[in-house]
Order: C-alpha cells, then sequence, then structure tokens
C-alpha cells in the first residue's frame, strides 16, 4: 500500500512539475512578445499589456491560485525584461489573478462575456495604475492629453489584445487541465 501512495506522489508531482513549466514558459513567451513585438508595433500608439490577459486566462480557466502565482511571476518577469526598477505591478497582476480565479467560481459556465467584464474592470484598474506613476513622475502634466495620448490608447490595445488571446490560452488552460 505504502509504495503505491510513493508511486501515485511522484506521478501528483511530475505532473505539476510539467503544468508549472507549461505555464512558465506561456508566461515567458507573453512577456517576449510583449517587449519586443508589441512595443514597436502597436495598433493605437501605445503597448498592449500582454501580461494582463495572461494571468486574466490562467486565473479564469486553472484557478485563483494559479491566478496569483502566474501573476506575481509575470509581473516581476516584466519589470525585470522592460521597466523601471520596483513598480506596483506584481501586487497589481498577483491581485487580478487571485481575484479572476475567485470571479470564475462564481460565474459558472465560464463564457467569454463573462471574461470580457473582467478585462474590462482590469484595463480600467490598469489605467488607474499608469495614471498613478505619471502623477508620481511628472510636476506638470495635462490630465486630458494623458488621457487622449496615453491611457485611452494603451487601454484599447490591452483590450483588443486580451479579447484575442483568451482564445488561445484557454486552448492551452484546457488542455492542461485535462492532462492532471
Amino acid at each position: 500500500m505504502q509504495q503505491r501512495q510513493a508511486g501515485y506522489a511522484a506521478q501528483t508531482r511530475a505532473k505539476i512539475i510539467a503544468y508549472t513549466l507549461c505555464i512558465s514558459l506561456l508566461v515567458l513567451f507573453m512577456a517576449v512578445l510583449q517587449v519586443s513585438v508589441f512595443s514597436r508595433f502597436s495598433l493605437f500608439g501605445a503597448t498592449p499589456d500582454l501580461m494582463i490577459c495572461t494571468v486574466l486566462c490562467v486565473g479564469y480557466f486553472v484557478g485563483r491560485y494559479a491566478g496569483a502565482i502566474t501573476g506575481i511571476g509575470a509581473g516581476f518577469l516584466i519589470e525585470a525584461m522592460g521597466s523601471v526598477g520596483i513598480s506596483l505591478l506584481p501586487l497589481f497582476y498577483l491581485f487580478l489573478g487571485y481575484i479572476a480565479g475567485h470571479y470564475a467560481r462564481v460565474i459558472y459556465p465560464k463564457r467569454y462575456l463573462s471574461y470580457l467584464i473582467y478585462l474590462l474592470c482590469a484595463v480600467l484598474l490598469r489605467m488607474a495604475i499608469t495614471l498613478t506613476y505619471i502623477c508620481m513622475t511628472y510636476q506638470s502634466f495635462h490630465l486630458f492629453d494623458i488621457f487622449l495620448k496615453i491611457l485611452l490608447p494603451e487601454a484599447a490595445d490591452t483590450a483588443i489584445a486580451g479579447c484575442i488571446i483568451y482564445f488561445p490560452i484557454k486552448w492551452i488552460c484546457g488542455r492542461l487541465i485535462r492532462k492532471k
């Protein structure tokens, strides 16, 4: 009996390692895509935040703990790859991933429209964080210009990317959950 349990524990450990590796590669791929490709090519003149979309989808499809861990990892990774030192983004992504998992537990069945509602809330929160960064960085600015030239383009690009990224990440997470 003990030998059977040890085999089960090893099998479970192998699944957890494979699952973690797959999610880590997904987050790394999205971070590289955001920093390299989308920083040069953007639809409305701003870089979309692919990490929000990735963390939301993982939290939405896999659960709150996976969303939280993915969020903090994605936040630190994106800050290490292309941003300025210490910021609030790892905590923001952690919060979004965890809440996405709770939100998904309440919503059944998980539909595209419910994801879009949560994505809209996340984009609005991201706009607030970007505005906070701008307020801390610049002494004087025109709020209307900031809204039109930075906040709205970033929000629109992120929302469009989130609408598109939903389907491949749903497929990946579905394959991972079936393998569990």
